[in-house]
């Protein structure tokens, strides 16, 4: 709650804004000058309103900054992980401040991610046709299936956003049902019943008779572990496992992806989006998946969070440092957006980096300095 504090010295009225803020196990007040009074009630009315968004905003950053991760299960670093957790929070927060743009940004995302998951199965529409299809439910493309396997993601994003639940058997037959319509009717939400191989894989999936079984496992271990798992590699654990059980005729991949961005966006991280032109990288992990190393797959999943979902920070960061050079603002909120944006392009570079030797990559080369 923000309060008006007075106090009289020497015979002068000065007036302060005052916030209390629970951080971990300590509580904080903030304090902001309003100015040296006497103020009228419609002065002091108008400067609660106008200043108190910016302590209010003041106290979030605090907490995001004195948080750090209480996952008892990951493969990523304590420090690797404490950055992404504030990047998402900072994008939360921020989101009030230029709601346009970050609407526009989720737009911008979904299309994006429509148009990779398809282009991955082998869809040739380009990005604009995917855009006229979703938008303007405009006829694209050279086959009916191509514009269908676009379509069918509108459908699919208007039954999400009245879904409230978790993930189970129904969910996942629902999702394969909306993105198989009018492209497998026959066999759109309903388990495969016979067993099949995987293009250009040696690994063949689960036999068809205990696929029912496979998935109810696989649910299960998700609920057992969605509260104490970083979130990112928990969405990249289901998803790794859902290709290699492979439960459908046709469809798995698109399925698979939207199984992860469902954890990703529960969990309030941006959807996830992975081009075409990183196809090749993105099969090489679920290759190295097969044999039960995740490591290249989740650094490579939480590379693309870093690199594309949370541009909005990096678009922002001057805006936000000028108001806050502005307001004469908390000098420690400053350092830490500096350090905070400085890390990120560190991660960043360590990523990209990396990214062209996929087989060998370890957490060695994420845990040097002050990575560990």
């Amino acid at each position: 709650m923000v309060y008006l504090i007075k106090k009289n010295v020497k015979g002068e009225t000065y007036y302060y804004l005052n916030h209390s803020v629970r951080l971990e196990d300590r509580v904080k007040t903030l304090s902001y000058y309003l100015g040296k009074g006497p103020f009228s009630q419609s002065q002091i009315d108008y400067l609660l309103k106008e200043k108190s968004q910016m302590i209010l905003l003041e106290a979030e950053f605090l907490k995001i900054f004195s948080k750090r991760s209480v996952y008892q299960e990951h493969i990523l670093p304590t420090s690797f992980i404490n950055i992404i957790e504030r990047l998402k929070e900072i994008n939360r927060i921020m989101t009030p401040f230029n709601k346009t743009y970050f609407e526009k940004f989720e737009e911008d995302l979904r299309l994006r991610y429509v148009h990779g998951s398809t282009a991955i199965e082998g869809n040739t529409l380009s990005l604009r046709d995917a855009q006229l299809i979703l938008e303007e439910d405009t006829p694209a493309g050279n086959t009916l299936r191509e514009m269908h396997e676009i379509l069918n993601y509108k459908e699919l994003f208007r039954f999400l956003s009245g879904y409230n639940g978790d993930i189970n058997l129904k969910f996942i037959l629902k999702i394969h049902e909306i993105l198989m319509k009018n492209i497998d009717d026959e066999n759109a939400g309903r388990l495969r019943n016979i067993d099949i191989s995987i293009s250009g894989s040696d690994y063949d999936p689960t036999p068809f008779p205990v696929l029912e079984d496979e998935l109810t496992t696989l649910i299960d271990w998700y609920k057992e572990n969605r509260i104490c798992m970083f979130p990112i590699e928990i969405a990249c654990h289901f998803h790794q496992k859902f290709v290699e059980i492979h439960p459908f005729i046709d469809g798995n991949g698109r399925v698979s992806r939207e199984l992860l961005n469902f954890i990703l966006i529960k969990n309030n991280y941006p959807r996830l989006v992975i081009p075409f032109e990183r196809r090749g990288v993105y099969l090489r992990c679920i290759d190295v998946g097969n044999s039960g190393e995740l490591t290249p797959f989740i650094i490579f999943i939480a590379g693309l969070l870093i690199e594309d979902s949370f541009k909005p920070v990096d678009v922002f960061f001057n805006q936000l440092k000028e108001k806050i050079k502005m307001e004469k603002y908390s000098t420690e909120i400053s350092n830490e957006l500096d350090n905070t944006i400085t890390d990120y392009k560190e991660i960043l570079s360590i990523i990209k980096g990396m990214e062209g030797r996929i087989e060998k990559l370890n957490l060695n080369e994420l845990r040097k300095g002050k990575w560990k």
